[in-house]
C-alpha cells in the first residue's frame, strides 16, 4: 500500500488510561495501518482493549506512547477545530436526544463547518441530503429519531458521520443489538461507502461472521498484541482460531466459522447430493454424529419432483421421514433407549 493511500497509521503505539493517579497500560508497541477504500474490522475477546484503541485513535483519550498519524500528520498536531473535519466517531451509546427529526440528526454532522449559530448553507444541505440518500434513510427525514428502528438509527448515525465528510470513520460496535439482516445490511453499507467514497472505515465488532465475510482487513487484538491482515491470512495462519480457542469450540478454516464441540455418539454413512445432503451432514454433525461411509447405520437422502425424503437404513430395513427434524428425533430416541 503506497504511503499516499494510508489514512490512519499507528507506530509503536502504547494505549491505556490513567486512574487514581496510576497509569494502566492495556497494550504496547502497536503498529497498524488502514488505507483509503478499506473496511477494517477490529475484533478480539472482551477486555482486550478494543474501545481503548478506538478512543485513542480518535483523540478521545491520549496515547501512553508512540504515534498516531492521520493522512501522514501526527494526531497530536491536529487542532481541535480541524480534528472533526478529519475523523468522525460513532459510539454504541444509545441516542438520548428525543423529539429530533432524522434529517436534523444527520445535519449535526456538519457542525465543524457551520458558523457559531449552526446555520447550514445550501452546500451543507446538499451534503446532508446526499448522506441520507447513500444510507437509504431519505424517506425517514421527517420522523423522530426515537420512533425509528435500531437499524434505522444506526443508518442515521452513519449518515451523520458521512455528512461530517472525514477521511476516517471510526465506529465502536455499530452492529450491536441488531438482528442478523440488519447487521449484514450495516456492514454491507460500510463496505460500499469505502468503495464509492474512498473512505477508511474502522469498526469494532463481536460479530465474527460478518467481519470474516465482509472486511478487507482485520485487526485482531489478543493478549500477545494485534494481528493484522486479510481475514483469509489470519485463518490460514491459525491466528483467529488460536485467539478464540476454547475446549467448547471448534473452528472451520474452510468457511471461517465456529461451532460447539459436541460429544460424538456414533458414525453414520450418508448418501445424497447437493444442498440437501450438505445440510443433512450439518444437522447430523450438530447432533453429535460423525460421517463415515463404512458405517453400518446409513442415511439416504432422496429427491423426487422437488420433494425430499430421508431413509434411515439398517441392513435390509429402512424407515422413511419427511423432514430432517423427524429423522433426528428418531435417532435421538434410539440413542436414549
Amino acid at each position: 500500500m503506497g504511503s499516499q493511500n494510508i489514512i490512519a497509521e499507528a507506530i509503536d503505539l502504547d494505549i491505556g488510561y490513567h486512574s487514581r493517579g496510576k497509569v494502566n497500560s492495556v497494550m504496547k508497541h502497536i503498529s497498524l495501518r488502514a488505507g483509503a477504500g478499506e473496511l477494517v474490522a477490529l475484533i478480539g475477546r472482551n477486555g482486550t482493549g478494543k474501545s481503548t484503541l478506538l478512543r485513542t485513535m480518535t483523540s478521545l483519550q491520549p496515547a501512553l506512547g508512540g504515534i498516531i498519524k492521520i493522512k501522514g500528520e501526527d494526531l497530536r498536531n491536529i487542532s481541535n477545530s480541524s480534528l472533526p473535519k478529519t475523523i468522525s466517531f460513532t459510539s454504541t451509546e444509545p441516542v438520548t436526544v428525543r423529539n429530533i427529526r432524522v434529517r436534523d440528526a444527520v445535519a449535526l454532522g456538519r457542525f465543524p463547518y457551520t458558523n457559531w449559530i449552526g446555520t447550514l448553507t445550501p452546500e451543507d444541505e446538499d451534503i446532508v441530503s446526499e448522506a441520507m440518500e447513500v444510507t437509504g434513510i431519505t424517506p425517514l427525514a421527517g420522523r423522530r429519531i426515537d420512533s425509528i428502528s435500531d437499524g434505522e438509527r444506526q443508518r442515521t448515525l452513519i449518515a451523520r458521520s458521512l455528512a461530517q465528510d472525514t477521511s476516517l470513520l471510526v465506529m465502536d460496535e455499530p452492529t450491536a443489538f441488531l438482528d442478523l439482516p440488519s447487521r449484514y445490511s450495516i456492514v454491507s453499507l460500510l463496505r460500499r461507502l469505502t468503495r464509492e467514497k474512498g473512505k477508511s472505515v474502522v469498526y469494532s465488532t463481536h460479530d465474527l461472521d460478518t467481519a470474516i465475510n465482509e472486511a478487507d482487513r482485520i485487526w485482531l487484538m489478543t493478549g500477545d498484541g494485534i494481528a493484522d491482515g486479510a481475514p483469509e491470512d489470519l485463518i490460514l495462519t491459525g491466528t483467529i482460531e488460536k485467539a478464540f480457542e476454547s475446549p467448547m469450540l471448534a473452528f472451520s478454516s474452510t468457511d471461517g466459522t465456529f461451532s460447539f464441540v459436541r460429544e460424538r455418539r456414533t458414525a453414520i454413512a450418508l448418501e445424497g447430493e447437493g444442498i440437501g445432503a450438505r445440510l443433512t451432514e450439518k444437522a447430523l454433525n450438530r447432533c453429535g454424529y460423525s460421517i463415515d461411509q463404512n458405517a453400518l447405520l446409513r442415511v439416504r437422502m432422496i429427491e423426487s419432483e422437488g420433494e425430499r425424503a430421508w431413509l434411515l437404513v439398517r441392513g435390509p430395513y429402512d424407515e422413511r421421514f419427511a423432514s430432517l427434524h423427524d429423522l433426528l428425533h428418531r435417532l435421538s430416541e434410539e440413542h436414549h433407549q
